[in-house]
């Protein structure tokens, strides 16, 4: 896929009036006061900043740096609760972002989520560790999975698979080790959500974009492969099934959460993650044009 909306939006000026887009964050602010006050829940003020870097084609002015400092901070977060406006979503959603990680890097939740709660909430609560039920939540990411900065998805939902020891950790699905995040490079990531509907169904689906290439994409038997505890290796096995995302239809994707979390950042030592041209649409957004 190679056109999408940002195509019609040179430098992604006034993409916030297409009809299908219906969440932009270009972190126009002159203040991360400003910003923040846009969000339901904010961590860490004070390891937000703006930075006078933007990927190539950008018509903005700043990106958001976030940082993490080893043995003082984890780092810092914006959530923004969709259904507080009536920005909720119940069909197909493509979350587009720009990343730069920033060497040296401890990874281990940084990027761009989106998901829904049921009831919707103001602020985070992605109960790490245990498998949503169907009717209460699921978790939908694009990032760096691995020390090594391997990319993959990171989901949870009501069919995930766990680990050895009983416990939910999300789920990944490419196991591509040579598809690795670059570090001071900008990067842009764009993932694809697809509810399933009627809610009795599995035909949810999962895809996404690394700089306009499609990475992966699952659905209702694609691709073919094997469950190894909490990862599905494509390949040789059997149809995937699908998703189910929900099993309710008041369960809908209701929030995007910029999560920058490096809590094994060394002691003194800054994790930084820049964020740039979060749009959130109904349709592919593409890179910037």
């Amino acid at each position: 896929m190679t056109d999408g909306i940002a195509a019609r939006y040179p430098g992604d000026v006034g993409i916030e009036t297409d009809p299908d887009v219906f969440f932009v964050e270009r972190f126009d602010e002159s203040t991360i006061a400003s910003l923040a006050a846009r969000y339901e829940d904010v961590l860490n003020q004070g390891g937000l900043s703006f930075v006078a870097d933007v990927p190539s084609g950008s018509a903005a002015s700043n990106s958001l740096l976030m940082t993490a400092v080893g043995g003082a901070s984890s780092g810092a977060h914006l959530f923004k609760n969709l259904a507080a406006d009536g920005r909720a979503q119940n069909g197909t959603v493509y979350l587009r972002y720009y990343a730069k990680y920033r060497s040296p890097f401890t990874p281990h939740h940084n990027g761009v989520w989106m998901g829904g709660a049921n009831p919707p909430r103001d602020w985070p609560n992605p109960q790490a560790g245990t498998r949503p039920v169907g009717n209460d939540r699921f978790i939908v990411a694009t990032e760096p999975v691995t020390s090594t900065m391997r990319l993959d998805n990171y989901v949870y939902w009501k069919d995930m698979h766990g680990d050895p020891n009983g416990n939910y950790w999300g789920n990944d699905f490419l196991q591509d080790d040579g598809l690795r995040a670059p570090l001071d490079k900008w990067m842009c990531v764009e993932t694809m959500v697809k509810l399933n509907e009627p809610v009795t169904t599995s035909n949810g689906e999962l895809a996404f974009w690394i700089d306009g290439a499609k990475k992966n994409h699952l659905g209702p038997g694609f691709p073919r492969g094997s469950w190894i505890w909490d990862s599905f290796h494509p390949g040789n096995g059997s149809a995937f099934p699908g998703f189910q995302w929900r099993t309710d239809p008041a369960l809908n994707l209701n929030w995007i959460w910029l999560e920058h979390y490096a809590d094994t950042t060394p002691a003194g030592q800054e994790s930084q993650m820049q964020l740039a041209h979060v749009v959130a649409a109904r349709s592919y957004v593409g890179c910037l044009s």
